[in-house]
């Protein structure tokens, strides 16, 4: 009994020992264990740290960015610089007398015209084409923007009038249309120069237009040069000749003469040139343009009028292009040049 008894108290204490080993072993690995998966984190991290720290704040992404950043600033500055002071447009009307309407125009006021009231400015009265009106210069193409960089580049402004002139070629007509001409220099200029700070002096007074319009401005130039001293004339409708069938000959009624719908011999004796004996040359100007490609004007009929204008002695700026028609991506494309010739004449003008 007492060896057995010795037996079964040794086999408890191995087996106690070997619990108290275990659980130690066990408590031990688990603590090497996380020793070593901290070490391991933290090496990670440390040599992750020596890849980053030699490039902070100088990694192409970095630098890229803030070049982009000061470049951004810097066309936003350059374009702050740059941008034109912005005129007014103000869309209204008056009553004419001549008319007997109430007549529609738009007026473009340059951006310092309110901070100088004790200033005059020099006038540009701008003619639409056939079947037009006030607005299509300022919306078929942006004339106020136009004027607003023309007037910062030659350091010249001027008001800009545009005119509501219908289908009237802006004659007085002989049968029972309108009397344009007339309402033009008795009812609008008058108005015009009471209503806002306009330059009275002739040499400040520029009309123009496109097509129908050219025609108009070229005819006041000559026909009213007491007032009107410079001409922008953008494809102007100087026809020596239309077709009979011609769709514009056929339907207005501008040159009627009560019997014929648009009668030759009236539009002849109208014509532009028929006033060039009124005119002294050395005291009025003209801006010409027009394309080869024109369908409507033919280009030849632009020639034989520019060089009448010229024979008689006239100085005139004449820009024969090609490409584009008789449309308003061909105006759109030389109405700054002709904006800026008339800026470029007024201050020429006062600088004499």
């Amino acid at each position: 009994m007492r060896d057995t008894d010795f037996v079964a108290r040794l086999h408890r204490n191995f087996a106690l020992l070997g619990g108290q080993l275990k659980t130690r072993l066990k408590t031990q690995f688990k603590t090497q264990l996380k020793n070593h998966v901290v070490l391991g984190t933290a090496l990670t991290l440390f040599a992750a740290l020596l890849l980053v720290i030699p490039f902070y704040g100088c990694s192409p992404a970095a630098s890229e960015n803030t070049q982009g950043s000061s470049t951004a600033q810097t066309e936003a500055q350059k374009d702050q610089k740059e941008t034109a002071p912005e005129g007014t447009v103000k869309a209204t009307s008056f009553y004419s007398p001549t008319l007997g309407l109430d007549w529609n125009y738009d007026v473009y006021l340059p951006a310092d015209y309110e901070s100088n009231p004790d200033k005059t400015y020099p006038v540009v009265y701008m003619l639409h084409g056939l079947y037009g009106n006030h607005r299509n210069l300022l919306e078929r193409f942006d004339s106020s923007a136009m004027l607003d960089e023309a007037i910062q580049t030659a350091g010249q402004g001027a008001i800009v009038v545009f005119v509501d002139g219908f289908n009237s070629f802006y004659i007085d007509s002989a049968d029972r249309g309108l009397k344009m001409e007339s309402a033009i220099m008795n009812d609008l200029v008058p108005y015009i120069e009471s209503t806002y700070r306009v330059s009275k002096d002739r040499k400040d007074h520029a009309i123009g237009g496109i097509s129908m319009g050219g025609y108009g401005a070229a005819r006041f130039v000559l026909h009213h040069s007491d007032y009107f001293s410079k001409g922008i004339l953008l494809s102007p409708s100087v026809w020596t000749k239309l077709a009979d069938d011609n769709f514009i000959y056929t339907s207005q009624h501008a040159f009627s003469d009560g019997t014929n719908s648009w009668s030759w011999d009236l539009y002849n004796k109208l014509f532009p040139t028929q006033y060039l004996g009124e005119v002294d040359p050395s005291q009025v100007s003209f801006f010409v343009a027009t394309t080869s490609d024109d369908g409507v004007v033919p280009v030849a009929d632009v020639d034989t009028f520019v060089d009448q204008l010229k024979n008689a002695g006239i100085n005139v700026d004449y820009q024969r292009d090609s490409g584009d028609n008789h449309n308003w991506k061909y105006w759109s494309r030389v109405a700054p040049t002709a904006y800026a010739w008339a800026l470029d004449q007024f201050k020429s003008a006062d600088s004499k």
